[in-house]
């Protein structure tokens, strides 16, 4: 079975000329297997006529066609297509009651589109855009199912069904009013005040929605979620912009709603917390905007570590190529290096209403620095500081290179004093700006798009070329992201800075990015501070912590940098969390509270155990 994508956003045919066109085979024998609609003036394969040569993604200039090769036997599974050379969702999860689903997969892989299939905002066409079947010949294709009953009882008006919305940052602009305003409308099982209390909205329950930074809102979405009476929970992406503290919360309260009589499904990126929250996972594979598979259930631990190998068994299907593996964690901090890099002092810095203690350190080549802490504690802040955009109140010692480093130095050769050079990554990703990515890129390195190492390290692995002709400002929070990550690496710098770099980011490309911030770094032999929420990530990629506690939005301070053991232990101690690392992937894992396991870990004083 064959398959034609195009992104119709992209297309133009009055600018490129219908290359694709002039330059088909099939065309030029006379087949009509590339025609043009003349209302929008936009390209459109014919995939019965099409013998898959791939001329015509070589020669469109815009990069906006994809053909693809698929197993016959999935013609009949699938669920959804959006138009003629639009996305195709092959299958749905089985969304059984009594227990929490977890979809996990690449952003474009189809899981919002399942989220809108089952809640009812979309009807599955079966793959037929052009004459959609109706409800009655949907539920007889999926007959001997658990999806049967489930969509007899959907268009029955036998289930309600509440979702959360995956862009949570979007809700001031469609709801007006205060945070108690809101909750108080939406509550319909009459447990608005324990909801207050366990999310930890009292201080801005009178607060205008308007004003609510990104973990305010999301918090707010799923309280106004959790407190409609429902069947079928849906919770697209519940922990982004959230603390760990707070996605272990969330999460815990989302797994202690199930019931015998609910269903509930959470769209998930950071795995230790699908781990946490998941009892089964589908995974979903495919090509992002062209395709999307939606695997068999699996336990939530074989799910996972499944996913991390890049192997569905079961289905013979290998949808990566790489296995992602984790290392040991170790008591005694590590580094690449025993040459010092970067030294800086101790800092402080007063606001009005708050006042941040940072410890100075030393940093060594080729060494990631992860920062942890919870929201509003001065981890940006401190990021800022170093980065320059900051001036700190007070700094006992100015950020000081004590070594050189290859790649910067190779071009400071001839600098009479050598001073740090950053490059900041920073948290929130905004711009209006209507250049291309391509430009923006070659602006800030020319070679990024050219040369052969940056094209296999940074701009292939980031997944950056299918993006270089889109305008900035039309990219996705993901798109953007990356984007901005390769940006903040192709620089030379002595020291690079990013913070919360897995945010928007699915949990595939978090690791594919936290393995290109480590290689980047170790190649141009220099140094690294990342601040993250997510543990998976963190552990991932770094070599040593510093962790940040206090009072959030009052005071914050830092510990010295120590070992990655040491630091998680000393977090996760303040959190009353407990991790352990599986003993297959050696990924790290939340023990439910007050488990077995849990309570031994506590008791022995060890909150984060690596084997």
């Amino acid at each position: 079975m064959r398959i034609a994508i195009i992104d119709i956003e992209k297309c133009k045919p009055s600018k490129c000329g219908k290359v694709c066109y002039k330059y088909c085979p099939p065309v030029r024998m006379g087949q009509e297997t590339i025609t043009f609609d003349g209302s929008e003036n936009k390209a459109v394969i014919h995939e019965e006529l099409c013998t898959g040569c791939g001329i015509c993604i070589k020669k469109c200039p815009f990069h906006c066609i994809k053909i693809i090769n698929l197993p016959e036997e999935l013609d009949d599974q699938v669920t959804h297509r959006y138009s003629i050379n639009g996305f195709k969702l092959h299958r749905l999860p089985m969304p059984s009651f009594g227990s929490v689903i977890g979809l996990v997969g690449q952003n474009g892989s189809g899981k919002t589109t399942t989220l809108n299939i089952l809640s009812g905002e979309l009807k599955p066409n079966l793959g037929n855009y052009e004459n959609p079947p109706e409800w009655d010949e949907i539920i007889e294709h999926y007959r001997g199912t658990i999806i049967q009953d489930y969509f007899s009882k959907l268009v029955n008006k036998e289930l309600k069904v509440v979702k959360k919305p995956q862009s949570v940052d979007r809700l001031p602009r469609v709801v007006k009013g205060k945070v108690s305003e809101l909750l108080k409308k939406v509550d319909e099982r009459g447990i608005i005040d324990e909801i207050k209390t366990e999310f930890s909205l009292e201080n801005v329950w009178d607060r205008e929605i308007s004003k609510l930074s990104g973990g305010e809102l999301q918090r707010l979405a799923i309280a106004a979620t959790v407190v409609r009476d429902a069947d079928v929970y849906m919770f697209d992406e519940p922990t982004s912009y959230l603390d760990i503290n707070e996605r272990v919360r969330i999460s815990k309260y989302i797994n202690d709603m199930q019931a015998t009589n609910r269903t509930i499904i959470v769209v998930e990126h950071d795995l230790a917390m699908l781990d946490y929250v998941s009892e089964n996972i589908h995974i979903y594979y495919g090509q992002a905007g062209a395709y999307g598979i939606v695997s068999q259930p699996m336990s939530v631990r074989e799910g996972i570590n499944v996913f991390l190998d890049g192997y569905i068994p079961s289905e013979n299907m290998r949808f990566r190529d790489t296995s992602i593996i984790f290392r040991k964690a170790s008591l005694a901090s590590t580094s690449l290096s025993h040459r010092i890099a970067i030294r800086y002092g101790d800092i402080t810095k007063k606001f009005d209403t708050f006042k941040l203690q940072v410890k100075g350190g030393e940093i060594h080549k080729g060494e990631v620095i992860g920062i942890i802490g919870p929201n509003g504690i001065g981890k940006t802040t401190f990021v800022k500081i170093l980065a320059g955009v900051l001036e700190p109140t007070t700094m006992s010692q100015p950020i000081e290179l004590l070594s050189e480093i290859l790649e910067i130095d190779k071009k400071l050769a001839d600098d009479e004093e050598k001073k740090v050079i950053v490059s900041h990554k920073p948290q929130y990703l905004y711009t209006e700006s209507e250049e291309t990515v391509e430009s923006y890129l070659r602006e800030i390195s020319p070679e990024i798009l050219t040369g052969a190492w940056y094209r296999t390290e940074i701009v292939k692995p980031l997944d950056i070329e299918k993006l270089k002709d889109q305008p900035l400002n039309e990219l996705s929070g993901g798109e953007l992201q990356r984007v901005s990550i390769a940006a903040c690496l192709s620089r030379k710098a002595h020291l690079y800075l990013l913070d919360e770099p897995s945010a928007y980011i699915s949990a595939e490309d978090r690791v594919s990015t936290a393995r290109v911030i480590k290689r980047v770094i170790s190649h141009y032999e220099a140094t690294a501070l990342v601040v993250e929420h997510d543990v998976m990530m963190l552990n991932f990629l770094s070599d040593n912590l510093i962790v940040f506690e206090g009072t959030p939005g009052r005071e914050g301070k830092s510990t010295s940098i120590m070992s990655l053991q040491q630091g998680m232990n000393k977090f996760l101690k303040k959190m009353e969390i407990t991790f352990r690392q599986d003993p297959k992937t050696l990924r790290p894992r939340v023990n439910k509270k007050d488990s077995q396991l849990d309570k031994k870990q506590k008791a022995e004083g060890k909150y984060f155990v690596a084997l």
